[in-house]
């Protein structure tokens, strides 16, 4: 099959152009590739069909997907275009296997008696339609992956070294940081952090601080608006207290204690710490979820005929001394039996109520200090025999192998123990302030903290069936006490 011809009778041709990170000091920018492309079709009399460019994206790494390039590939199947033409092949590709897949489409064309043309500017001699072209392209391939490879260990390598240091990783300046030398802090973004990280721990949602920011016109250096799974990965991360994170991890130094970077920091380690175990115990399904957070009780109020949990709906008002809203079970299509419902209000006011009573005995039985912290010891032991491990290897009388089989675990616990015990000190630094009177600042609380006072006084609340008419009766209503 001869090659396709273009209106003028020229073949055509995909140029294919790629710039990584990096490149553009090389001279290898995707418009220098495309005109030095264009010259050299220009030169054989080929007529350039359509230009494939993917920018800024690498032809090492595997998982990195090249649009442009799937589509050339595509194209050349399909008949669409009938050659390509790069400016280097390790513009093309630096995995092995990419070129053997546009190889096996050149033989394949080959055996069809479809001809096929590949050239480069920086070498005329890859064309992978001859069996010479495709031994030289593939020693090329081969070279320009090991040369990648070699970056990449020395990356990482760097990147270790930095994160042993406490230094920043490269990039632009989080939220909350000064952009010029991304160390100092910008007041005004780092108390919406603190600020943020409060009212998390408070009982917050994450969708309620992102819709708060939002109102408030918060924007990240970007100018774009914060959503709730960003601000979590800011919080979360060990940046915010000022610890070093390394390949997403909290990074640890040889005694198993975090890495201090040397970047002001904006919130204490412990309240750090709090926060993400809360984000832990969440996803564990240890805390009880907030979808609902309209009424006070959704979610925990639970029918007192069937058991299943009851919704709260609002109500059609007769009068401004009507009920806004009703506790209802589900009908039998939704899990319940439909057979409870009663107005909110009075439900509410006497949950409440017993909240109240439960603070002011919590007030009346104040300790006054927390208790120590009983592996303080454990950790002192563990820590001993990591320094005497480590001086033995050091002085030659425990081989690498025996070193490192000894401390793998015992870091791991050190690490532990050594996180275990910050959550103790935020904690107890909290308890010494004595417990929050939620009496006096109920109205003041968000609905969701509300709620989450609710939930660390009671498990459920039992919405019985009326057995005085209309008329509320208080025991018609059962709070279970955790």
């Amino acid at each position: 099959m001869a090659a396709r011809r273009g209106s003028s009778g020229a073949i055509q041709v995909g140029v294919y152009t790629r710039i990584g990170k990096g490149d553009e000091a090389e001279g290898s920018g995707v418009v220098r590739q495309e005109e030095d492309c264009r010259l050299h079709c220009a030169a054989r009399g080929w007529e350039v069909a359509k230009v494939y460019e993917d920018n800024d994206l690498s032809a090492y790494k595997r998982r990195t997907v090249r649009p442009e390039f799937r589509q050339m590939l595509e194209d050349l199947k399909a008949g669409r275009i009938d050659g390509v033409v790069v400016w280097d092949i390790d513009r093309f590709t630096r995995q092995p296997r990419e070129l053997e897949a546009w190889i096996d489409e050149y033989e394949e064309a080959e055996r069809r008696n479809r001809r096929l043309v590949f050239d480069s500017v920086s070498a005329s001699d890859m064309d992978l339609s001859t069996e010479n072209g495709r031994f030289i392209a593939r020693i090329k391939v081969t070279i320009a992956n090991q040369s990648s490879a070699d970056t990449s260990r020395r990356t990482k390598r760097k990147h270790l070294e930095l994160a042993a240091q406490g230094k920043l990783p490269g990039g632009r300046a989080p939220y909350g940081w000064n952009r010029d030398d991304r160390r100092t802090l910008v007041p005004e973004e780092a108390e919406n952090l603190r600020k943020a990280v409060k009212d998390f721990l408070g009982g917050i949602r994450w969708a309620s601080i992102a819709r708060e920011w939002r109102d408030k016109g918060v924007r990240s250096h970007s100018g774009g608006f914060f959503d709730d799974s960003k601000i979590k990965r800011m919080l979360t991360n060990p940046r915010i207290c000022g610890y070093r994170m390394h390949q997403g991890e909290l990074f640890l130094d040889e005694r198993g204690e975090p890495v201090v970077g040397d970047w002001e920091p904006i919130v204490p380690a412990g309240d750090w710490y709090l926060l993400t175990e809360k984000v832990r115990r969440e996803s564990e399904g240890r805390a009880t979820r907030d979808n609902a957070t309209k009424y006070l009780l959704s979610g925990i109020a639970r029918c007192g005929r069937c058991g299943t949990k009851m919704r709260a709906f609002p109500s059609y008002r007769k009068s401004k001394t009507s009920s806004q809203f009703k506790y209802a079970c589900p009908g039998r299509n939704d899990g319940g039996c439909g057979g409870v419902a009663r107005a909110g209000e009075p439900v509410d006011r006497l949950v409440r109520n017993a909240v109240f009573l439960s603070s002011d005995k919590a007030l009346a039985n104040v300790r006054e200090r927390a208790p120590e912290w009983a592996e303080e010891e454990q950790l002192a032991s563990l820590e001993r025999d990591m320094a005497e491990f480590k001086q033995a290897w050091q002085q030659k009388r425990m081989s690498a192998a025996r070193y490192i089989a000894l401390t793998e675990d015992l870091e791991k616990q050190i690490a532990e123990l050594h996180r275990e015990r910050a959550l103790h000190r935020a904690e107890a630094a909290a308890f010494s302030a004595g417990p929050i009177d939620i009496r006096e600042r109920w109205e003041k609380l968000t609905i969701e903290q509300q709620r989450a006072a609710v939930i660390k006084v009671f498990r459920a609340v039992i919405i019985k069936p009326a057995s005085n008419g209309p008329i509320f009766d208080p025991t018609d209503i059962e709070p279970v006490l955790r």
